[in-house]
């Protein structure tokens, strides 16, 4: 079952071998490399209704367009470089600890971080 939010959320970034981040096979379409060939920074954990939720694995990642009926929302206005055209969308699949089971997330980066959706 799936529930959807537009809940802001913290998420904090890091190095996916550091973090015992699973990286699922084509979890990027097209390639994201850091400086040094590996993986560039994922979420790591994130913060949503005062609890610290653990990412355990990347699913996907992927660029997409912000609705028209969005950027009118926020009060998005002036030239094209002050409106934000594009998101990215993380599907990760974390936990809030060992009795709460684990789900799959959508967390969306824009100007700020949200938490769009919840699978479990």
């Amino acid at each position: 079952m799936s529930r959807w939010y537009q809940d802001q959320v913290e998420v904090r970034l890091g190095d996916p071998e550091e973090h015992r981040v699973r990286l699922e096979p084509g979890w990027r379409r097209g390639t994201l490399t850091g400086p040094d060939g590996g993986p560039t920074h994922v979420p790591t954990t994130f913060l949503w209704q005062g609890r610290v939720h653990v990412v355990r694995g990347v699913l996907a990642q992927w660029t997409q367009r912000v609705p028209w009926w969005r950027r009118q929302e926020e009060g998005v206005s002036g030239g094209p470089s002050a409106e934000v055209l594009e998101q990215q969308v993380w599907r990760v699949e974390a936990s809030a600890g060992r009795t709460l089971g684990q789900g799959v997330y959508d967390l969306v980066q824009d100007e700020r971080w949200r938490l769009e959706r919840v699978s479990d």
